[in-house]
């Protein structure tokens, strides 16, 4: 048996059996604030299934925060027997196809920058390793046995890139990021990184840009309008729009979490909240373009940039400034991250103290939000400024990983020799 099989195994195990034989496991991690939110709780979930096994509005009381669509899908396995081991054994489905996903992109990632710098090819991790920095991330474990609806977003998104990379289908690509829009809504703000992944494989195959743009932005459109026209359909209400979608860009539900939205609206004069909801949406999207464009894998200069660079950036970015975040969203990302192991990360320089600051942040958030809300003896104020230290955390890998990028186009636009590059002395301007 190979050692990718036995991580499979494992990890599939691990998400299966754990929760069946301990049931408190789930109910006790889907309220822990660091790891489920109001819109991905599988609590909230529940709640659904029970408002549509009895006729009765499933956005009445405004608890639930999942698509209608999925609520519905979710319902089939619910009404089986023994459905609360089906569903750990659909989660531990979901991630296994994730990893396995994850691996397929990594072979297809080391060898198209090989083919890109026309060099040696690129070494990265084995596919065990691969499949291990997933299953086996903390962050994303632990997400997964509290049975948040987040991973089915990553599942769609992961697929995305899979389709566009490495089955060259970037139609089908479009179709799951709109499926994990519909999901999610900030998933709407890759789009224009996904939209240069699309460009960078079309150039290589050659194509009509034109129009391969125009089908790609003509069938996500279209699909995520199907989505929600069905959803109506079932629901026969818009409803589903105010509690799945403006909940999360009006911030309707101030609760703690790991994010930096809800401390200031806790403490905001009610006149002021929607000039401040104003900014924090722009400012959640502003940066996505421009980080696409400058990682754009331009015609005129092939071997710069790099455009699933800026898929993972972006998720940072997301990760970091979205209304309802949870400690599984950078895990997550964290997870793509050994994909560049041969490009990117041999020029990041701030590795290890990302990575001390990152366990800081894991160890004292869930100390602090204990002080504050079951002690008494602590305020809001110690969780949120662990809050802001895990954000960061996510500015320091932007910072590290843009930076690095940016190192390794300057190395290849000026052909600096392999002896060369360690004497290199590179200001940020």
């Amino acid at each position: 048996m190979s050692k990718l099989s036995q991580v499979f195994i494992i990890g599939g195990l691990v998400r299966s059996l754990l929760p069946t034989l301990v049931p408190s496991i789930t109910p006790t991690l889907s309220s822990v604030v660091e790891l489920s939110t109001p819109i991905t709780s599988f609590k909230a979930l529940k709640e659904a299934f029970y408002l549509l096994n009895n006729g009765i509005d499933l956005y009445d009381g405004g608890v639930n925060h999942n698509p209608p669509l999925l609520v519905v899908l979710l319902s089939l396995a619910d009404a089986l027997p023994y459905s609360d081991a089906l569903f750990n054994v659909i989660y531990a489905l979901v991630d296994l196809v994730i990893a396995w996903h994850l691996v397929r992109i990594n072979r297809w990632y080391n060898a198209y920058v090989s083919t890109r710098m026309g060099k040696k090819p690129i070494v990265g991790f084995n596919d065990d390793l691969i499949a291990s920095f997933y299953l086996f991330n903390p962050l994303v474990l632990l997400t997964n046995l509290s049975h948040s609806t987040i991973v089915f977003t990553w599942l769609f998104i992961v697929v995305a890139v899979y389709q566009i990379t490495v089955k060259k289908q970037s139609l089908r690509g479009m179709i799951s990021l709109a499926i994990a829009t519909y999901l999610s809504f900030h998933s709407l703000y890759l789009l224009p990184s996904v939209l240069g992944l699309v460009h960078a494989t079309a150039v290589q195959r050659g194509g009509d840009l034109a129009r391969i743009y125009v089908q790609n932005i003509g069938i996500y459109v279209a699909t995520l309008g199907l989505l929600v026209l069905t959803s109506f359909a079932f629901t026969a209400s818009w409803q589903f729009v105010d509690n799945c979608y403006l909940t999360v860009i009006l911030f309707k539900k101030i609760t703690p979490n790991v994010g930096l939205w809800w401390y200031l609206f806790t403490e905001m004069f009610e006149f002021f909240s929607p000039f401040y909801v104003g900014m924090f949406n722009i400012y959640s999207f502003l940066y996505v373009t421009p980080i696409a464009l400058r990682l754009f894998e331009y015609a005129k200069t092939p071997q710069l940039g790099d455009s699933f660079v800026a898929i993972v950036l972006s998720m940072l970015w997301i990760s970091f400034t979205k209304s309802y975040p949870t400690v599984g969203d950078l895990g997550f990302v964290l997870s793509l991250v050994p994909i560049l192991k041969g490009s990117v990360l041999p020029r990041c320089t701030m590795v290890f103290a990302t990575g001390l600051t990152l366990v800081v942040a894991l160890l004292l958030s869930p100390i602090f939000y204990h002080c504050w809300i079951v002690l008494g003896n602590g305020n809001s104020n110690f969780f949120y400024g662990i809050n802001l230290t895990w954000g960061a955390v996510h500015i320091m890998a932007i910072m590290d990983l843009l930076w690095g990028q940016l190192i390794r186009d300057y190395i290849t636009e000026n052909e600096v020799k392999e002896d060369d590059i360690a004497k290199l002395s590179l200001a940020q301007i």
